[in-house]
């Protein structure tokens, strides 16, 4: 395949009919073909004067003929289908749970970034107060208290 080849059309290939009639609906100057240097349908806008621009490539890894997909692509970003007010509507709302969402996530990375366990405590706490030797790892036995103890002594 020649990339160096400018822009060439093909009616090789043919998308579907009842694609077309719904495409047709969206807007009289929409149309579809298919282009032959990158084997894959175009959406193209037929303009007043001069070759249809593209506005859309039906991409994927494999060939594939144009489908509600790319009608719900083109309808989507069609403006002047809803009201703008509601659209900035739907939007702020988006963004208002977007900014929830992240806030909450920072807040947990947070807590996860200080959460130690208990030798790690035990030695920042040792080298914080330069208490002495680096404590073991397992479990220790502490010694039998011989004697009385304070709460023993005491008098009554």
């Amino acid at each position: 395949m020649n990339k160096k080849m400018g822009k060439t059309y093909s009616s090789r290939c043919k998308p579907d009919r009842f694609f077309m009639e719904q495409l047709k609906k969206l807007d009289v100057r929409l149309g579809c073909r298919f282009r032959e240097d990158l084997e894959r349908f175009v959406i193209t806008w037929e303009k007043f004067h001069g070759p249809p621009d593209e506005i859309m490539v039906v991409s994927k890894p494999y060939f594939r003929q144009p489908d509600r997909r790319e009608l719900m692509f083109l309808s989507e970003g069609d403006l002047h289908r809803t009201d703008m007010r509601e659209r900035l509507e739907i939007s702020a709302a988006y963004f208002a749970d977007y900014r929830k969402r992240e806030e909450v996530s920072q807040a947990d990375e947070i807590r996860n970034m200080t959460k130690d366990d208990k030798i790690q405590l035990s030695n920042v706490y040792r080298k914080t107060f330069n208490t002495g030797g680096k404590p073991s790892a397992h479990r220790r036995i502490t010694p039998p208290i011989k004697g009385k103890t304070a709460a023993e002594l005491r008098p009554a």
